[in-house]
């Protein structure tokens, strides 16, 4: 059976590299129905190219418009005729902070309103890599006083696996870098412990709801 526009969810999203990836592959198989960003600049790339899809899926006469404002002869990427195209992209490219209390409330209306829990979706997105990096661990050692543990960005890969134990997604891709394997909290290489709460998302949050296992793929 083939199955078209199967729901995708991404965060950390940036920009959005990963889930252009995502949207482009043949025959509409896959459809971002919400992604989730902090950066103000980066969000504004991902709402944009929301609405590119937006356009290209219902208003593609329209996409005069959107080419206008990147080519700059436009001062914004909607007009009349498509300004509810942009606020749909806005509903789906969402400016919040993961691991505050007001974003993962706001992420979690989001998906309860837009996500077809009947139907199969899938988790994508690049958890904060700086702490891992091999950059980012080269720059937090000319840092005086910098202790790994006390880093939030090492721990933030916990936001995605919320998702994963809460609403279940079919399948998931967790994007990183290299450096990943090699670092360590409190003298223990964080790779076994991101590795492990992946595969078993509820002995890893603990709190009633029930997902099963999921086997982990390089």
């Amino acid at each position: 059976m083939k199955l078209n526009n199967i729901q995708v969810i991404d965060l950390f999203a940036g920009p959005g590299g990963l889930g252009e990836g995502f949207s482009n592959a043949s025959d509409d198989a896959f459809r971002i129905i919400v992604s989730a960003e902090k950066d103000q600049f980066a969000h504004q790339t991902l709402r944009l190219r929301a609405y590119y899809r937006q356009l290209l899926r219902e208003a593609p006469d329209k996409l005069n418009v959107y080419l206008d404002f990147c080519n700059g002869t436009r001062e914004i990427p909607w007009d009349e005729s498509t300004q509810a195209l942009w606020n749909e992209a806005g509903e789906e490219a969402k400016l919040i902070e993961l691991g505050t209390e007001s974003g993962n409330a706001e992420l979690d209306i989001a998906i309860q309103q837009k996500l077809d829990m009947n139907a199969p979706w899938v988790l994508i997105g690049g958890p904060p890599c700086q702490a891992y990096s091999l950059v980012g661990r080269s720059r937090n050692k000319g840092k005086i006083d910098y202790k790994p543990e006390k880093d939030d960005k090492h721990f933030l890969y916990k936001e995605y696996l919320r998702i994963i134990q809460k609403y279940r997604p079919a399948i998931f891709v967790m994007e990183n870098v290299k450096g990943i394997l090699s670092s360590k909290i409190n003298g223990e290489l964080i790779f076994h412990s991101i590795l492990k709460d992946l595969s078993d998302p509820d002995s890893a949050i603990n709190d009633g709801n029930t997902v099963g296992r999921y086997r982990i793929y390089r």
